[in-house]
């Protein structure tokens, strides 16, 4: 293992700072990109010491310094959360080298490549969330993450494994279209929205073509099973329940990016 190697774990805290403020703003369409970090009740400008990832939440005790007003907790379950990326990763890389017998280093990736699947986990955790809380998933996060995913492809595996990225990007984004047209035209409403769309494209850019069939899969169980879970938590059956799809599919790339790259 080499200090390379432990480059994400020291930049998940502060990119799940980061994603906490997207998470935040784009749902309320406020810029992301401007303004500075400030406490949502009394508006006072935050200083560096007050923004350390999780270590200034619990030294605060959760509460704003200058008005004493309780801070959501969610920036704290963003920033554990990143940290879990490449916490995920590693554990997969463990449970592959005790499957295969294999020692760990031969299992895990080269860091760049472990750099490259966090990124990935990181946009596709902010995409499950801001889909959680408005049902969108916007373009300003995922379409830098389907250029993310086709860049990576040429960096690490040369034109030819750009050129298998671009087909898996063409080819999700055509079946998900196609889908999305069909139950349109059967249902008479839209079923599958364009973010949707867009993020499996995202996903076909990070994994190629063959494993396409295989997160449709799974992204379609999952969306099952929360529907069911919407359905019971509501006491009573609808065939309008609206589930956000986005976390089920993000979940579904993200599984099968982990196994692709413990291979």
């Amino acid at each position: 293992m080499t200090l390379l190697f432990l480059v994400p774990f020291f930049l998940a805290p502060f990119i799940g700072s980061f994603l906490g403020v997207l998470i935040r703003r784009i749902p309320r369409g406020e810029p992301f990109a401007t303004g500075r970090s400030h406490c949502e009740h009394c508006g006072t400008t935050l200083r560096p010491a007050e923004m350390i990832p999780v270590l200034s939440y619990c030294l605060q005790k959760g509460r704003c310094r200058h008005c004493g007003s309780r801070i959501d907790a969610q920036h704290l379950r963003v920033e554990l959360a990143a940290l879990g990326v490449p916490v995920s990763i590693v554990l997969c890389g463990l449970m592959m080298s005790f499957q295969h017998e294999l020692p760990f280093d031969a299992i895990m990736p080269e860091p760049g490549v472990f750099l490259a699947d966090c990124i990935l986990g990181w946009g596709l955790l902010a995409l499950s969330w801001i889909d959680l809380i408005c049902l969108r998933l916007p373009d300003s996060l995922t379409l830098p993450l389907l250029l993310a995913g086709l860049a990576e492809g040429f960096i690490f595996h040369g034109p030819e494994g750009a050129y298998d990225r671009v087909l898996g990007c063409a080819a999700g984004w055509l079946i998900f279209t196609a889908i999305a047209w069909g139950y349109r035209r059967l249902r008479g409403r839209t079923g599958l929205g364009g973010g949707d769309v867009k993020l499996l494209a995202a996903g076909g850019a990070w994994l190629g073509v063959a494993p396409l069939p295989s997160v449709i899969l799974l992204a379609a169980i999952l969306g099952l099973i929360a529907a069911a879970t919407t359905i019971f938590r509501s006491g009573r059956f609808s065939m309008t329940v609206v589930v956000p799809f986005g976390p089920c599919l993000a979940a579904a790339v993200w599984m099968a990016r982990l196994v692709l790259s413990a291979e």
